[in-house]
């Protein structure tokens, strides 16, 4: 085996990874260190909004798996690491070589796991915030990112020999058909994610500038395409390469970065930036209705709007009980406030109920005569 790392002065450890045109595992240790901090700060943001929210809906549920799927895959790149991934392979030990290339397979299978199951968590959410009417949409692309993931981990899982983690070059030549395969179907379950609320959007009733907002933070995803697209262009170099254990370092860092970012966009629905859109001009914000039904099987129930901060207009909090107008409305509905609830059944329309609780003061009354008790 050569060395081509320079002495050390007396005295100096060595560092714990390097980065040079023999070794990459210092970029790969940084890239999948900064995933593994976005995936839990995304995880930190949704526990944060789901406190405000006051409720744990199915999206939510599913968020947590994917970010411990994803806390496990990068524990497993760095053990790869560890084992010698990112090197050339004059440098890796014969004995480690087996782990390394066992602990990438698993990896990979993880890989795909976490993009499918963001997918879905994001289908989940689209099938909370929307109409009944449109979910049928939703379960098909719900039905195509699942049938995706299985298949995806079913076709890196079964390779071209008996041990299939071995395989990571040319001379499996049905590998890189199937990650070609596999990322081009990626790149078409996104357009149809990025599609869908584009479609939806455009037919509700809010001002323009809204709808670009909104239409702006749903439309985030765009990221993970190109991203799609240059794991799969390294994937083909480490393929082709005659050293893939070096080159397939590349490969790694973009499919952790993809991994982190598919994980990072799962949050923007908790965003300030996203939430205002459903904010109006007196400060009354969109919230969940705790005391009503969440399930997913039934029409979407009336979402209830809470004072999110100091009322501009106190004159807005005369009246008892609750009041109701549509917020988002589609293009068939009226903007009258007198219509009943049941336009929820047929439009486009949020209904804005005004929750106001009297906080007790002490008041003093004039003295009336009544004698001291």
């Amino acid at each position: 085996m050569a060395t081509l790392a320079s002495p050390l002065p007396p005295g100096v450890s060595p560092p714990l990874t390097e980065e040079n045109e023999h070794n990459h595992n210092g970029l790969i240790v940084i890239i999948t260190s900064l995933g593994l901090f976005l995936a839990l700060a995304s995880l930190g943001i949704r526990i944060f909004a789901s406190s405000k929210r006051s409720i744990l809906l199915r999206d939510d549920y599913l968020l947590f798996v994917v970010v411990a799927c994803a806390c496990t895959q990068v524990s497993l790149v760095l053990v790869q690491v560890h084992f010698g991934w990112g090197k050339s392979e004059e440098l890796i030990l014969s004995a480690d070589y087996p782990q390394m290339v066992k602990v990438g397979y698993v990896a990979d299978l993880l890989y795909m796991l976490i993009l499918g199951l963001s997918k879905i968590c994001t289908m989940l959410f689209y099938q909370n915030l929307f109409l009944p009417r449109t979910r049928w949409m939703i379960k098909f692309i719900l039905m195509a990112c699942a049938l995706w993931t299985l298949a995806a981990m079913l076709l890196l899982a079964l390779r071209c020999s008996s041990d299939p983690w071995v395989d990571i070059n040319h001379e499996c030549q049905g590998l890189l058909p199937r990650w070609r395969a596999i990322s081009a179907i990626d790149i078409i379950l996104e357009a149809l994610i990025l599609s869908y609320p584009v479609v939806i959007i455009l037919n509700v009733q809010i001002p323009q500038k809204k709808k670009i907002t909104v239409l702006g933070i749903l439309s985030c995803r765009i990221i993970l395409i190109p991203l799609s697209a240059i794991h799969l262009y390294y994937i083909q170099k480490q393929i082709q390469s005659s050293n893939p254990t070096l080159l397939g370092a590349y490969a790694t860092t973009t499919a952790e970065l993809h991994l982190s970012l598919s994980i990072v966009l799962l949050t923007v629905s908790s965003l300030k930036l996203f939430v205002a859109v459903y904010e109006d001009d007196q400060g009354f914000a969109y919230t969940e209705d705790i005391s009503g039904s969440h399930s997913n099987s039934g029409p979407t129930v009336p979402t209830a709007w809470r004072i999110s901060r100091h009322v501009k207009d106190p004159s807005l909090l005369r009246g008892s009980g609750t009041e109701h107008e549509p917020i988002l409305q589609g293009t068939s509905a009226s903007a009258s406030s007198s219509r009943t609830p049941c336009l929820l059944k047929r439009t486009n329309a949020i209904l804005k109920s005004v929750q106001v609780s009297v906080t007790r003061e002490s008041i003093e009354l004039e003295d009336r005569g009544r004698p001291a008790v």
